[in-house]
């Protein structure tokens, strides 16, 4: 059985340190143990990291086998063999790391959620994955069965894979394995714990610090320095981001003829507008005078619309209520898994949506 409850939540750094413990694993074998490794990165960003632990199993001799989703080979250290994968491959949402060799076997198989945990100080590190893992060569050879099937290899390297598979079925799995169950499950909360701790920590650590420069005064709402910490190093053409670039027009102008307090007031009621249309995990950010950016991750393009034309209806009723000015919004709506997320190109687009009374106008990924 797993050593991981079957479909357990994983989130994105106990993910990283199950994936180093089983890489370990494959370098602590004995020399003469032949083993085959297969990995699914997702993209290639995520493999480059470790492409050093890679080079090293390969060097071992290892029939070493990494799957990302590009469009063309990638580059990878001699040994390595690169699966290529289609964004719509099933596999393209895995992130896996399997040991097979005779005398032993380890593996991690998780399924990408494209949701975030909303505490999460970073979206890159919120990224959330159900999965299990374990210990047993029996669970790792049914892994290399799966992957073997199912991805695009050489035939030199199938064969390899089937000489090993042969050899696995010709050697009887050692019954120690069984005794690594209890301390390795043990050894991975103690993992996750320390993980919900660091988190914890952190977040205490923000709330001391209060960085003034990541919450925008006038309206309580997030700044761009806080946008370039969230989304730091957030993988390209993984986790979907839905984007809605609010413009406000006659914010300025308020000022200008009712004063400081009026702007306040209407700035309030702007951001209130925004913000109680927002789950946990959704972030808005001030962007100059006119603008605020909605960060809306795993939110479907539907719902992205009609988030844009909800806080344009509600603000188009704030002259109902002090200082009854008109305050007209417009509104450039996209769900990305591009990175850079593409801001300037949606402020671009509501300077073409028509003005004022324009339309929700959509860019297109």
């Amino acid at each position: 059985m797993d050593t991981g409850a079957p479909g357990e939540l994983l989130g994105k750094r106990a993910l990283v340190d199950l994936s180093h413990m089983i890489e370990k694993f494959a370098l602590a074998a004995p020399p003469d143990e032949p083993l085959v490794v297969l990995a699914m990165f997702q993209k290639l960003s995520y493999f480059e990291r470790a492409s050093a632990v890679y080079r090293a199993i390969a060097g071992r001799g290892a029939v070493t086998v990494i799957g990302v989703a590009e469009d063309s080979p990638p580059a990878v250290p001699p040994g390595v063999q690169p699966a290529l994968l289609s964004a719509s491959d099933e596999l393209a949402r895995q992130w896996s790391v399997t040991v097979l060799g005779p005398h032993g076997g380890a593996n991690l198989v998780a399924t990408d959620l494209e949701t975030i945990d909303p505490v999460a100080r970073t979206l890159e590190d919120g990224r959330t994955f159900r999965g299990s893992w374990s210990f047993r060569r029996g669970d790792a050879y049914a892994e290399v069965i799966r992957l073997r099937a199912a991805l695009r290899l050489p035939a030199a390297v199938v064969a390899d894979i089937d000489e090993l598979l042969r050899a696995v079925r010709g050697t009887p799995e050692p019954p120690y394995h069984e005794w690594w169950s209890g301390p390795t499950g043990f050894l991975a909360e103690r993992v996750r714990t320390a993980d919900r701790r660091r988190i914890a920590a952190e977040m205490r650590l923000d709330a001391m610090k209060g960085d003034n420069a990541e919450r925008d005064p006038r309206t309580g709402l997030y700044t761009e320095k806080f946008l370039g910490r969230w989304t730091k190093s957030l993988g390209a053409g993984t986790l979907p981001i839905g984007l809605a670039l609010v413009r406000i027009f006659g914010i300025p102008e308020v000022r200008s003829q009712y004063g400081l307090r009026a702007e306040l007031a209407a700035l309030r009621a702007v951001s209130k507008c925004v913000q109680d249309l927002l789950t946990p995990v959704d972030r808005a950010v001030r962007l100059g005078r006119e603008d605020f950016l909605v960060v809306l991750p795993s939110w479907a393009p539907e719902r992205v619309l009609w988030f844009c034309e909800e806080v344009c209806a509600r603000v188009a009723r704030l002259d109902q209520q002090y200082p009854f000015v008109s305050l007209p919004g417009v509104a450039a709506a996209t769900v990305t898994r591009s990175r850079p997320l593409p801001v300037e190109q949606l402020r671009q687009q509501v300077l073409v949506s028509g003005g004022p009374s324009g339309p929700v106008s959509v860019l297109r990924d």
